[in-house]
């Protein structure tokens, strides 16, 4: 007769105490880290942002229209000096004079319109590459979350399956204990072998419960990395896929954010700089100016006369000299794009040290997990003799013991090398930019 696979006893027993109707995968989880993650979320508030900046710098080059009202009443009108000899007085004297009306309302429309201003079409530019460095952003949030989950997922799978291994161990023990207490009573095993079993039994049933807990705090914050409230439930799939995939190291395509960002903050800058170079330069704008402005006096003379005038016009503006503010501007953006020309350098070189690190951590991880599946299917088998041959009385129960807390170890040990291989392969992955698919 065929025998069950261990691990299909194990994936049965603790999924016999799970009541939920569908358990998110882990794909599944990312996906909806990805939409509901408060982090990405927030990132995505910025790209939105971004884009009501561009539209600001849009509307840069396009004519404005200004509307301004001026309301004056006068107690004192005030007055000019004026020669008295305009109006035939003597030559050398002089006399204050008072022209207007009490009453005053002006009102000015004004359009104007950027015929040549070099900082608009520069800033339009910056703009659209604000929009990429925004969306790297929320690309490397999305990134983090996701490696975040996947890490948390792992971790939660390794606590679920030792306690499956150790709710299996009890059910192993509690057999053990009838034995040995149906062998005392019949004065072939002493009360003392029992109590030893018992006391195995319960170390083993604390354990399961201090990694409740565990499991307990690790399901939260998944709930937290995926944007799931706290009060609501969330169906984990806790079975480990325990296939080992051929790892090739065929060189990959390098796509890593923080490379990408620094490159588009790079063409940022070099944006500023020719910003700031363009301040050398005069802008030309043209204008026209419709005005109406009403004088009037009130009492018996009252009088009421509105005086219309029309102009357009252009207008220079050109600081000749600004106190070198702005090559001093230009200095910092030449020392800032040197840093980042730097920084540029170090990311390559980190991302060849990560690459070659993670490269080097899946293989051994790789051969751990074989020798570790190896000394589990031994252990098991060592343990199985042993109980046999305790039934049969030739060996003691210290011997028992002994077997069933070396299966225990290489059980765990084994758990602890699939989820170090697993973590492996999501460190390569994110070495090589490749973490998420569509980010």
């Amino acid at each position: 007769m065929k025998r069950t696979p261990w691990y299909l006893g194990l994936i049965l027993a603790f999924t016999s105490t799970l009541t939920q109707a569908q358990d998110l995968t882990l794909q599944q989880l990312i996906d909806k880290a990805l939409t509901s993650n408060l982090s990405v979320q927030s990132a995505q508030f910025d790209e939105t942002k971004t884009e009501a900046r561009i539209a600001e710098v849009k509307a840069g080059a396009r004519p404005s229209v200004n509307l301004t009202g001026d309301y004056k009443r006068y107690l004192k009108i005030p007055g000019q000096v004026v020669p008295t000899s305009a109006f035939g007085g003597p030559e050398g004297t002089y006399s204050v004079l008072a022209f207007g009306l009490p009453y005053n309302l002006s009102t000015s429309v004004q359009a104007s319109q950027a015929l040549y201003n070099p900082s608009v079409m520069i800033g339009l530019k910056a703009a659209k590459t604000s929009r990429e460095v925004s969306a790297l952003q929320t690309r490397q949030v999305k990134e983090d979350v996701a490696y975040n989950v996947a890490a948390t997922y792992y971790n939660l799978q390794t606590t679920a399956q030792q306690m499956a291994f150790l709710r299996r161990n009890i059910v192993s023990s509690d057999k053990m204990i009838q034995i040995t207490d149906l062998q005392r009573q019949n004065q072939l095993a002493k009360g003392v072998d029992v109590d030893r079993l018992r006391l195995s039994k319960t170390a083993s049933e604390t354990q399961i419960e201090s990694l409740q807990a565990t499991y307990n705090q690790l399901l939260n914050l998944l709930k937290y990395l995926t944007g799931t409230p706290q009060s609501e439930p969330l169906a984990v799939l806790t079975q480990i896929d325990e296939t080992t995939p051929t790892v090739t190291f065929e060189a990959p395509a390098i796509n890593r954010t923080d490379l990408l960002l620094l490159d588009r903050q790079k063409a940022l800058n070099a944006l500023d700089l020719q910003n700031i170079k363009a301040g050398f330069l005069p802008t030309v704008s043209a204008y026209g100016v419709a005005n109406s402005t009403v004088y009037a006096i009130g009492g018996d003379n009252s009088y009421l006369k509105n005086v219309p005038g029309y102009w357009v016009g252009l207008q220079l503006n050109w600081n000749v000299f600004d106190g070198l503010a702005r090559k001093s501007r230009v200095t910092q953006k030449k020392l800032d794009n040197q840093k980042l020309e730097t920084q540029l350098q170090q990311t390559r070189e980190s991302i060849t040290m990560d690459v070659t690190n993670a490269q080097n951590k899946l293989l051994v991880e790789q051969r751990n997990l074989t020798t570790n599946r190896a000394q589990v299917t031994l252990a098991e088998k060592i343990y199985t003799q042993t109980q046999l041959q305790f039934k049969e009385g030739t060996v003691g129960i210290s011997e028992v013991i002994q077997t069933e807390d070396e299966l225990r170890n290489a059980q765990n040990t084994y758990l602890s090398t699939l989820v170090a291989f697993r973590s492996a392969e999501l460190d390569w992955k994110k070495a090589t930019g490749n973490l998420i698919v569509n980010p």
